[in-house]
């Protein structure tokens, strides 16, 4: 008998009577069991394997995905370490500039200071240069004025007679002269 007249007298029989939910049935757990199988191997066969390949495609998606976020996550922390170290560096420069520009003000306070201080040396000396210059001219001045008053006086003298009244007032007409020059 085939399979087509299996499953007619298969349907014959279950018209006729009242079908049992719960009754045994070997040519139905067969047909079942035949079903199931051409089942899972069309299943297998156009399911199963695209299923499974996306599957793994997938796996590997994501296993390429968490290899790069590592690679990436490296490549940050190398990133953060050198700009770390560029950071630290800068930080020194800008250490050693301060430095440099507080020694080069220093310097140039100093070179001012030593300046200045040989321009008041300059100042001073040519001060006493010509306080010295003026004391001598007075010096001079003074000097010809008291040979010119003693010759005045000199001659004075020879002209009268020298008493001590002559004499005192001759002193104080030389004295009352010199101040009046002065």
């Amino acid at each position: 008998m085939s399979i087509i007249g299996q499953l007619n007298l298969l349907f014959a029989e279950a018209a006729e009577s009242e079908p049992d939910a719960l009754a045994w049935s070997p040519d139905l757990a067969l047909f079942t069991l035949l079903l199931f199988i051409v089942f899972i191997t069309v299943l297998s066969y156009f399911a199963w394997k695209p299923i499974m390949s996306a599957l793994d495609e997938r796996e590997k998606s994501v296993s390429d995905k968490i290899d790069s976020a590592e690679a990436n996550a490296d490549r940050m922390e190398r990133l953060k370490v050198e700009y770390e170290e560029k950071l630290a560096a800068a930080a020194e420069d800008a250490a050693q500039m301060i430095a440099e520009a507080k020694k080069d003000a220093l310097l140039v306070k100093d070179k001012i200071l030593a300046d200045a201080g040989a321009e008041a040396d300059r100042q001073r000396e040519r001060a006493i240069a010509d306080i010295q210059s003026a004391k001598d001219a007075a010096v001079r001045e003074l000097a010809q004025k008291t040979v010119d008053s003693a010759i005045v006086l000199a001659g004075d003298l020879v002209r009268k007679e020298i008493n001590s009244d002559v004499h005192k007032q001759l002193i104080q007409e030389s004295l009352d002269q010199f101040s009046g020059v002065n």
